[in-house]
């Protein structure tokens, strides 16, 4: 009996990427090779899967390996075949050269991000110095801070003589009243510095951030710290928007539900309290509140509408231009106008080229519209500005399309909202919103854990957000601008203005009430590690391609991805297993905080840095990152040295979302709020806390363990907090490691001199970042280390550390290694009879001289 031959046996091969054009995987290749400037390995391991995935697609998955000939001898393949692998192998060597292509092009255009120093004295001094700059453009930043960037700048020193800066200066000012428009001439008295970054492990350099833009140098003003004059007439265009936001703010009722409205129609976040945005951010939906596709697509929905009510009213218009090319045509003025309203950020012109390429291919009949239209839209992006392509807005707004574009054939059928019954139509449309909030979250997970170091499990609140915001807060928005525009319509525009504002506000309300019932809780994930990008990406596109055609799915493919996911955790458990101690000083800026790594996994945190203001949360934005990278979320113990805030206040975020198991200090914590919360948090997490004294003995494992050689009670009555630090002696088998001596001061380092305590040790933390305060030749010789360590901040105000302490360690032979010139510095021992290595985030390893 003959068997039944299945109809899909004779339909051709799905290739590992259904349908991709050659200068698409061209132009995937320039990319990769533009990412290896800051990626190598990643990159490297990219192009070789990428042609290792070629290979594969090229050989007929039926037929064995073992059984194929080489088709020029035996003449096995059929000349079809045989012209597949040719173009396969041309394709290979063209993506080759795409890639290269895409390392020189950053060569050539990447700009320099090493601080080379300066020669201009008014900035090394640090000091006020009158400037004058043409404002190139206006960032406005949640709590009323406007980034105002600043061309043509020149330096004035009071005697009639101007120097130029140098690139671009960042001035960030946080004030509520006027900020200079584009095309002024400022004149106004600022502290300028250059730009430099905190250097941690796994963490990028904010320095390289600004330096692609031509930023170089920044400043910081407050309220009427820096008051400020203009010239020359203001950009038309900004005037006439400025002009717009006054009507809207007086016609509208103040709040946060206006502070959104004012974000969602003109890009202006500057009126939302920093604690909407982060409600929002842990409701999953801060991409509702940044200019971009989701909002030009609110906007090209109007366009449909339009298109829809015409063709109700004329049905014959759909016979000269189908509805989906009149919805695109009535679009662009619409999306010209939001484009303008918006102030063109860099985000929302993207998503704007983007709608037209998918809009130029609708109008010319093309069937992939999505994907051919985000391959076309990158390329005219990056063609127009190559280095675009390290931008974490374009790099999350192509990924989340490249995800919808893939399984948008599964979820086809689920959108055909027209053939279901009038009572499915509703829950058609959440389950479609939700699944694109869904692919769209999948798609960037990896860049959100890596980025943004924390994943908000809340998708589901984007099936009421999403609509709320589509279908009645932007036509109202749009509505209420339109009639603030028209000659006497003001009158009109103020109640529907205030009703977004109040659908708006109660939105936010919504959100603080999840909030407080403990709902918007979010994950803090061990950040991935390169390989496990690479094999999250390849798992679904090999899926994918088996879905399509069962006989493509690749084992090796599949295999290899796996691999790649499980790599990493493999490699961090035989870390785990080593038998070294490994001490780190981070890069925290002006404060302290050093991370022990110990045998079996533990790890321990002594202090945590911090800021003097809460706007910037150095625990979120360094600690937490770092300690993450590659690792869970756990500390075995965190040691407070004294309530100093750049020692304290950068623990609150991982004191607050870590397993910790102790909390140690000498008990004179910080006071007032900061205290408060403090409090609040170890109790909340049940965090077991101890209170140490001089004596003490924290065992932190097998034969290694902290000796607390300060303070006692008395000193616990110390007027200052800094002769109250915990001063801890790390010890392995009797072999001292390191002195940590907190922030003590002349009186407490006295107090220690005197006592009969052994302070020898391999490696001293500078006490008090270097401070003149706290200088004392004595204690270096006494301590006898063979190298030292300081925290500070890039050229701060305190000038730490002072030179006397520098040419006295340098007259004792003692290296000395600063944070602010080598980053985060990792000293580690190997076993209790190897000498430590050193190595320096900006400088690599650090060979000592015997």
């Amino acid at each position: 009996m003959i068997r039944d031959q299945n109809p899909q046996d004779n339909l051709p091969v799905q290739t590992l990427w259904p349908g991709l054009l050659p200068w698409q995987h061209l132009l995937c290749g320039w990319i990769i090779g533009m990412l290896a400037w800051e990626w190598p390995p990643p990159a490297t391991a990219a192009i070789l899967l990428y042609l290792w995935a070629l290979s594969e697609s090229a050989r007929e998955p039926s037929e064995p390996l073992q059984t194929r000939k080489i088709p020029f001898h035996g003449l096995s393949f059929s000349t079809a075949a045989a012209l597949k692998i040719l173009r396969q192998t041309r394709l290979s060597v063209l993506l080759i050269f795409s890639f290269l292509a895409g390392i020189v092009t950053v060569y050539l255009l990447h700009p320099q991000t090493h601080y080379p120093g300066t020669s201009t004295p008014m900035v090394e001094h640090r000091a006020p110095v009158e400037i004058t700059g043409r404002v190139a453009e206006v960032r406005p930043r949640p709590g009323q801070l406007y980034q105002i960037i600043l061309d043509d700048v020149q330096l004035h020193d009071g005697q009639g003589k101007a120097v130029p800066l140098g690139g671009k200066l960042l001035w960030n000012r946080k004030t509520s009243a006027d900020v200079p428009g584009p095309g002024q001439e400022v004149r106004t008295t600022l502290r300028i510095r250059p730009i430099q970054g905190m250097a941690n492990q796994g963490m990028s350099r904010s320095e390289t951030y600004w330096a692609r833009q031509g930023i170089r140098h920044r400043a910081y003003s407050r309220g009427d710290d820096s008051d400020f004059q203009t010239s020359d007439a203001i950009n038309p265009a900004w005037e006439a928007r400025l002009r717009i936001r006054k009507d809207l703010l007086e016609t509208s009722p103040p709040g946060q539900g206006q502070a959104m409205l004012l974000a969602l129609l003109m890009g202006d976040r500057s009126l939302l309290h920093p604690e909407t945005m982060d409600v929002i951010q842990r409701a999953s939906l801060a991409h509702s509140m940044a200019l971009s596709g989701m909002h030009l697509g609110f906007v090209v929905g109007l366009g449909w509408l339009a298109a829809t009510m015409i063709g109700r009213a004329s049905p014959g218009v759909y016979l000269r231009l189908p509805r989906p090319k009149l919805a695109v045509l009535l679009s662009v003025p619409l999306v010209l106008g939001y484009l303008w309203l918006g102030q063109a950020v860099p985000s929302l012109t993207r998503a704007a080229l983007m709608f037209a390429c998918w809009g130029i291919l609708l109008m010319f009949n093309r069937q992939r519209v999505l994907l051919d239209g985000l391959f076309l839209a990158l390329l005219v992006i990056l063609l127009l500005d190559p280095l675009t392509v390290f931008d974490l807005r374009l790099q999350l707004s192509a990924l989340a399309v490249a995800g919808l574009a893939l399984v948008w054939p599964l979820g086809r059928e689920a959108m055909r909202f027209s053939q279901r019954p009038w009572w499915q139509k509703p829950l058609a449309a959440g389950f479609g919103i939700l699944a694109v909030s869904t692919v769209a979250t999948l798609a960037l997970l990896p860049l959100q854990a890596w980025y943004f170091g924390r994943i908000s499990p809340h998708l589901y609140l984007n099936v009421i957000w999403l609509p709320l915001l589509g279908l009645l807060v932007f036509p109202l928005g749009l509505t209420g601008l339109c009639l603030l525009l028209l000659p006497g319509a003001a009158a009109l525009a103020a109640p529907v203005l205030s009703l977004a504002c109040l659908v708006l506000e109660n939105m936010v309300n919504g959100l603080h009430f999840l909030d407080e019932a403990g709902w918007l809780w979010v994950n803090i994930p061990a950040r991935p590690l390169w390989p496990q990008f690479l094999g999250y990406w390849m798992l679904p596109l090999a899926v994918a391609a088996w879905w399509m055609r069962p006989r493509a799915l690749r084992p090796g493919l599949v295999f290899a991805a796996v691999g790649l996911l499980m790599m990493p955790v493999l490699y961090t458990l035989l870390q785990e297993q080593r038998q070294g101690i490994t001490l780190r000083m981070l890069d925290v800026g002006q404060g302290q905080a050093v991370l022990l790594e110990l045998p079996g996994g533990k790890r321990w945190l002594v202090d945590g840095g911090g800021f003097w203001t809460w706007d910037y949360d150095l625990g979120q934005a360094v600690i937490t990152p770092t300690l993450t990278h590659g690792k869970p979320p756990r500390l075995d113990g965190i040691a407070l040295s004294h309530a100093d805030f750049d020692h304290y206040r950068g623990l609150y975020y991982p004191l607050r979302y870590f397993r910790v198991k102790e909390y140690v200090s000498q008990g004179r914590g910080p006071t007032g709020h900061d205290g408060q919360l403090l409090a609040e948090i170890l109790s909340r997490q049940n965090i077991p806390e101890r209170i140490l004294r001089k004596g003490d003995f924290i065992i932190l494992g097998p034969d290694i363990g902290f000796e607390v050689l300060h303070p006692d009670d008395r000193w616990m009555k110390a007027d200052k907090d800094n002769d109250a630090s915990l001063v801890l002696r790390l010890i392995w088998k009797d072999r001292p490691l390191a002195l940590l001596p907190g922030d003590i001061e002349l009186p407490s380092i006295a107090a220690l001199l005197q006592s009969d305590a052994d302070l020898s040790a391999e490696v001293l933390i500078v006490p008090h970042h270097g401070s003149r305060s706290s200088f004392s030749p004595e204690l270096y010789a006494r301590v006898r280390p063979h190298f030292a360590l300081v925290s500070t901040g890039f050229l701060n105000r305190f000038n730490h550390p002072h030179p006397e302490i520098v040419r006295s360690l340098l007259d004792l032979g003692i290296p000395l290694y600063n944070s602010s010139e080598h980053g985060a510095v990792t000293v580690r021992w190997k076993n209790t009879a190897s000498p430590p290595t050193i190595r320096s985030e900006r400088l690599g390893v650090i060979v000592l001289q015997p």
